[in-house]
């Protein structure tokens, strides 16, 4: 289960409530109300047990195999929807935010991994964030991830328990770097300003935000979506280079709307 999907959930379950001021229940494949982690704490969404206590709810139906920027799935290929995300919300306790805050800032969080189901097609490689982080040694960089986590050399490395504590702890980025994924929405969610690989995979008009700085390099009749190694993806994710990117990461730190304000989607 995508842990970005998730929180697109609670972007999609704002968009409701400007609508429709009720609760908003999850409907899961079986059609009852679902739950995950990182809702905690959203007033916004209800869960199993209030709808199981008859609260008046509407519903959005959004689950792995039913999400709203997939038109189609096969085993080969993702097919996209004209669908554009929302940025979403993340509500931490005290806890997290207590480790959160427990971190030196300011730092720049860079992430140069995808997660391990993710398509090949994806990945930009570790190799060219390394590049990156060398030729902005002078970034105060930092690295987030479970122990045993592969390190950048020249980056402050914190082990992070789970994701709502990656999360917690980037909330208080300068910005982020690094692939579509999880980190990435939560970046929007939290408003914090990113530059944001998509290479030829996934198009940001469907899974990207205006307040981030997205690299995208379309096959020309649009996403791949292809779940095996992509030759074209390949070629396209090599033709961005380090210094593009350093170079984006350089125009986001200047922007005048580094007060972490995100336009209304």
């Amino acid at each position: 289960m995508g842990l970005g999907d998730e929180i697109m959930v609670t972007g999609e379950a704002r968009r409701l409530q400007r609508r429709d001021p009720r609760s908003v229940a999850v409907a899961g494949a079986d059609g009852r109300a679902r739950w995950h982690a990182l809702w905690r704490g959203n007033p916004r969404l209800a869960g199993p047990a209030e709808v199981a206590a008859g609260a008046a709810v509407q519903w959005l139906v959004n689950h792995p195999g039913r999400r709203p920027y997939h038109a189609k799935v096969t085993a080969e290929r993702f097919f996209f929807s004209a669908w554009r995300a929302t940025p979403g919300e993340l509500f931490f306790d005290a806890g997290e935010r207590a480790f959160a805050a427990a971190q030196p800032a300011p730092f720049v969080v860079v992430e140069p991994a995808i997660k391990a189901s993710a398509s090949p097609n994806k990945d930009w490689g570790f190799e060219r964030f390394q590049r990156v982080v060398a030729r902005r040694a002078g970034l105060p960089w930092l690295q987030l991830g479970a122990a045993g986590t592969r390190r950048l050399a020249g980056v402050r490395h914190l082990v992070t328990p789970d994701f709502r504590r990656a999360a917690a702890v980037l909330g208080r980025a300068r910005a982020y770097l690094g692939p579509e994924g999880g980190l990435h929405h939560a970046a929007a969610a939290l408003g914090v300003p990113a530059v944001v690989i998509f290479g030829a995979f996934t198009a940001p008009a469907n899974t990207g935000y205006a307040g981030h700085l997205n690299i995208y390099r379309p096959h020309g009749d649009g996403p791949c979506g292809r779940r095996r190694p992509c030759p074209d993806c390949a070629e396209r994710l090599a033709a961005i280079t380090p210094d593009e990117v350093a170079a984006a990461l350089d125009r986001l730190l200047r922007w005048p709307h580094f007060s972490r304000k995100f336009d209304e989607q």
